[in-house]
């Protein structure tokens, strides 16, 4: 490790050259700098847009390179009239312009109506970002519910994310990791209310300076933070119904001045859900039916979460940033789950019937504190930030499982099978990250950093069988799980931008040591490797409308936390879950190439995966051969279980399409067509077969003055294949309506989603003369919400500044 900072410092002192020639201007509003105003470089032959930049917190914008010509600059700003400065002429030597002074908008003083918003879905040159502040049809809904209709965004029957048809996506909040997966992620997402976001940023090639985790990309959930002077904020309300009833409500608030900035929001969620799954089983031997049995369970799922942040930048120069923020949430889970299961013999005929109500009563309370720091050197760009994180995550969970067997003729067939759980873990992460950016000549840059981080996480499982005059421990699922968990890296960026041309080429180092301990047996298992993870990018302009670009990266997904636990959840009397602790890390080579012109964008993409991490449902004698069958118990028993096939190959093809049909209505499409196949073996059956499948959505905005707009968003989704499952098709349409009141303070918004109700998952697993199982299920999709947004305090913008942190990947796999 000490080798690898060397030589990043190394490189850092020897790249101390002066920066190339360039055109430089400072804004202000008259008594201040005016940051996030857009400085646009025109061209003075014909006043055509050559490049764009924003000025920083000084006030002050910067064009470099700039080739030898005449030029002009239109300066604008959020409340400010737009100006122009007078022509002038570049000549191999800098220029300074001097300051301009923007006049505010008169009407400023009675507030400023802006009637443009961004599209809800927008296709970037480095990722697409879905605007769920702008978008209509998602008041009212959770985190959960706009990731479902983001495009290439899919949600399995176990709350499962994935990406373009591939699991491995790592969920971000703000840059920060969730530090959650799996039925914790999921029950976080569904509590995280949208009137709490801002945007989604979805990255599915990232370079160097991230965490080499997610294979298929990641996916950062950008919190709504203000941006104006002064006392400000927002209150929101909102009433859902679906099925069942749901509500939520928040505020934000911010005080800025020029020294400081305190910051913080809170918001409530009630959400009762229902998941009706419907499930065919079937068991087979040498080709010959063993027997089946259909499943039908009805869950309510209500959920109530709080969720808050409070944090503060202090600006003691005008060059340094010294602020910290505090991240929690509580949550508070219930599922009440009747799940009726009719036995049937080899000939398909029912033989007995069980009936299992499983209950559950989860809380969860989490924390993450972050101190951070940034100082910028000089204008040129040359700056240096740290970040110190320290997480806690507490998760309880009460549970009961409790059967009742029957006979045909409705009479018992034994007695009840009743388990308990109590269930206690405890989560700790601590990391710290330090980056340095250095502007060098002719346009180009050098980014260098290093990473550090520990988890630890301790995971208590007591499980007791109830009979009706004694309670015993069941020492075959009682257990207990440690796990510890070093990582250390290293990154390498070097960009450079010519005439037509730019490129940045990368390489992450990281050194992984893990170290776990089951309790019962004494069981421990170590693993130690070292990684490099190279990535480039190369963007070639064709002409000021057309550009195309190839990109390549290595990436790797080390198993989230809870997939290692290897303690056995029992689900009814026939169904188990169970983690790995054997697992292995999936390693990914992610190819693009991009083609772009103006604002329509065609990508294509090809993945090979090794060691790829996939959760199956398997008869539970395939995977844990060691599993005790009770006397007169069903010995047809399946298992859910983290396994790694031995490879994955992944192509797809995806556009984006906005088009304005005129000055009320505008029309965002985006497809991704891709065909996925992955190979391995498991209990004797062999994955081998892949599937072409395709995501289609459109998204429709309507201005219609007065304050008026709607949204209309519909999408489909034909299913696929991957490994042993095959999804069916799925789609839904969605339409919202918005009126803004109070002079433009407030927001009246009315949706309702997936209409006709046709957004069913469902899918077919196969296992080749071993199991099929058929399954499609009833989510709570179609809901009316009604909601309404204030906003007071001051309209004068300031840019919030943004902040991430260094515990990426370690607070997404924490669970």
């Amino acid at each position: 490790m000490y080798r690898l900072l060397l030589f990043l410092l190394c490189i850092a002192s020897a790249a101390r050259a002066q920066p190339s020639p360039r055109i430089s201007i400072t804004l202000t509003d008259g008594r201040s700098p005016l940051e996030n105003a857009t400085v646009e470089l025109l061209a003075g032959k014909d006043s055509g847009l050559v490049k764009t930049a924003l000025t920083d917190k000084n006030g002050l914008a910067y064009f470099e390179p700039v080739a030898d010509g005449s030029y002009l600059l239109r300066l604008s700003a959020l409340g400010f009239q737009p100006a122009y400065t007078k022509q002038f002429t570049v000549n191999g030597a800098s220029i300074e312009l001097p300051s301009i002074q923007l006049q505010a908008i008169a009407s400023q003083l009675q507030g400023v109506t802006v009637t443009g918003r961004k599209p809800f879905i927008q296709k970037l040159q480095d990722r697409i970002v879905v605007n769920v502040e702008n978008s209509l049809v998602s008041a009212g809904s959770s985190a959960m519910d706009v990731l479902e209709r983001a495009p290439g965004v899919t949600v399995d029957q176990n709350d499962l994310i994935s990406l373009r048809g591939r699991s491995g996506v790592i969920i971000m909040i703000d840059g920060k990791p969730t530090a959650l997966t799996g039925a914790d992620l999921a029950s976080y997402l569904k509590g995280l209310p949208s009137n709490a976001i801002e945007r989604i940023d979805i990255i599915t090639n990232p370079s160097a300076r991230y965490d080499a985790a997610g294979n298929s990309g990641i996916i950062d959930i950008r919190m709504k933070k203000d941006q104006r002077f002064g006392t400000n904020g927002t209150l929101t309300a909102g009433y859902g119904q679906g099925v069942y009833p749901k509500y939520n409500s928040g505020f934000t608030f911010n005080r800025r001045t020029k020294r400081s900035n305190v910051f913080g929001n809170y918001n409530y969620a009630y959400r009762k859900n229902l998941n009706h799954l419907f499930i065919n089983r079937n068991f087979f031997e040498n080709g010959q039916s063993t027997g089946s049995d259909n499943k039908n369970n009805y869950a309510i799922m209500p959920f109530r979460s709080s969720t808050m942040r409070l944090g503060a930048d202090f600006f003691p120069s005008g060059k340094t940033i010294i602020g910290f923020v505090v991240n929690a949430n509580f949550n508070h889970f219930r599922r009440s789950s009747d799940n009726g299961t009719t036995i049937n013999d080899a000939a398909s005929q029912p033989a007995s019937r069980f009936r299992t109500e499983a209950t559950n009563n989860d809380h969860a309370r989490n924390a993450v504190g972050n101190i951070n720091f940034k100082h910028r050197f000089d204008s040129t760009g040359r700056e240096l930030t740290a970040d110190i994180d320290y997480g806690i995550y507490h998760s309880f969970s009460i549970t009961r499982t409790a059967s009742a067997f029957y006979n045909l003729n409705g009479t018992k067939a034994k007695d009840d099978d009743i388990l308990d759980g109590d269930q206690d873990g405890e989560l700790k992460l601590r990391t710290a990250k330090i980056d340095y950016t250095h502007p060098m000549k002719k346009g180009a840059k050098l980014e260098a950093g290093l990473k550090t981080s520990y988890v630890s996480s301790d995971n208590d499982a007591r499980f007791y069988n109830v009979f009706p005059n004694i309670t015993e421990v069941d020492s075959t699922k009682t257990n207990r799980f440690y796990y510890q968990e070093y990582n250390h890296a290293g990154y390498a960026n070097y960009s450079r931008t010519f005439k037509r041309f730019d490129m940045q080429i990368g390489l992450r180092g990281e050194a992984t040591r893990i170290n776990t301990r089951q309790q019962k047996g004494d069981r421990r298992f170590a693993n130690h490797y070292f990684q490099w993870f190279p990535s480039a990018f190369f963007n070639y302009k064709l002409n000021d409308d057309e550009s195309v670009g190839v990109s390549v990266s290595r990436r790797i997904d080390r198993p989230g936390y809870s997939a290692l636990n290897p303690f056995l959840f029992q689900i009814d009397a026939t169904i188990y879950a169970t983690g790995q602790p054997l697992l292995k890390p999936q390693l990914t080579w992610s190819y693009e190439l991009n083609y772009t012109r103006k604002s329509w964008n065609l990508n294509l993409a090809y993945t090979r995966s090794t060691d790829v991490q996939d959760v199956v449902l398997s008869r539970i004698l395939d995977v844990i051969p060691n599993f005790e069958i009770k006397p007169g118990q069903d010995s047809n028993i399946t298992v859910q279980i983290p396994v790694n096939l031995r490879s994955a190959d992944y192509v797809g093809l995806t556009a984006s399409l906005p088009v304005r049909v005129n000055k009320w209505w505008n029309m965002t499409n985006n497809a991704n067509v891709y065909y996925n196949t992955a190979t391995g073996t498991l209990g004797g059956a062999t994955a081998s077969n892949g599937g072409l499948s395709a995501d289609l959505r459109t998204d429709q905005s309507f201005s219609f003055g007065k304050g008026w707009s709607a949204e209309l968003n519909a999408n489909l989704s034909t299913g696929g294949r991957y490994g042993y499952n095959r999804s069916k098709a799925q789609g839904a349409l969605s339409a919202g309506g918005q009126k803004t009141v109070l002079k433009g303070k407030g927001t009246l918004r009315l949706n309702v989603t997936d209409i006709f109700w046709t957004n069913r998952p469902g899918g077919t697993v196969t296992y080749s003369g071993r199991y099929l199982e058929h399954w499609h299920a009833y989510r709570e999709t179609r809901v009316a919400n009604l909601s309404f947004t204030y906003r007071f305090g001051s309209s004068k913008v300031q840019q919030a500044r943004r902040r991430t942190t260094g515990s990426e990947e370690e607070r997404q796999r924490a669970g």
